[in-house]
């Protein structure tokens, strides 16, 4: 089948450090920009407002802690400065469970992806199509909202961060969430461990073909895509 041979969708969020970046700033974007896949870097207001202009080229998302996901006031606080400190952001990172109200907030300040551990359950479906087996909805027309890929796997290869999707089956989205860079004492930056498995890893399934590796501000426009198609039969409707 034509299906089968549909390449895995795999997106890689790495968290930016909270610690102060300005003054090491020039060697973590060097390294940022260096990775071999694309990456979305996750990062709070703080860093983004102190980082100014400089994380320019590199996919990024707004980090909202439980608190602000539950606050209207403050979301809509944190939404605000982080459209100042980066224009084009589109892509948020939920960290706890926000009211469906609190949504359109987010569509109102350019977020089209919200990434989430789980989807909460309001009652509401998906009000656009997505491939089958993606977890993803529409809850608020604008708005695609994600679920990270949780493991699979225990023992080893969860362990080395694999977390059991070491052969992603075709046609799946495989959506993975870790820490990112972090410095040493003497400045220099260096990739967590398991960023550079996953990178590795997504890396190596690209090369055979068997994935493309996207950014998460780009799920929208293949989601689109995607539901246009579905309701055609679309061949990313894996068997």
């Amino acid at each position: 089948m034509i299906a089968s041979k549909s390449p895995a969708t795999l997106v890689i969020c790495a968290t930016v450090p909270r610690q102060p970046v300005v003054p090491r700033s020039g060697s973590w974007l060097d390294v940022a920009r260096g990775v071999p896949v694309p990456v979305t870097w996750v990062a709070g207001v703080d860093s983004l407002a102190a980082l100014g202009g400089r994380m320019e080229g590199l996919d990024l998302a707004i980090d909202l802690p439980p608190a602000a996901c539950g606050s209207r006031t403050r979301l809509r606080d944190l939404l605000s400065r982080s459209r100042d400190a980066a224009p084009g952001i589109a892509a948020a990172v939920l960290r706890g469970p926000m009211p469906a109200d609190h949504r359109r907030l987010l569509v109102d300040h350019g977020i089209a992806v919200a990434l989430v551990d789980a989807f909460d359950d309001d009652g509401r479906g998906s009000r656009r199509p997505a491939p089958r087996g993606w977890a993803c909805r529409n809850a608020v027309w604008g708005l695609w909202e994600v679920q990270v890929t949780p493991p699979r796997r225990r023992g080893v290869l969860g362990w080395l961060g694999f977390g059991g999707l070491s052969r992603p089956r075709a046609g799946s989205l495989h959506v993975l969430r870790t820490e990112g860079l972090h410095s040493g004492n003497n400045a220099a930056t260096f990739v967590a461990s398991r960023l550079e498995r996953w990178m590795e890893w997504a890396n190596g399934h690209r090369a055979r073909g068997t994935a493309v590796v996207t950014e998460l501000s780009a799920l929208p426009a293949s989601l689109a895509g995607a539901g246009r198609s579905a309701l055609a039969g679309s061949v990313l409707r894996a068997a």
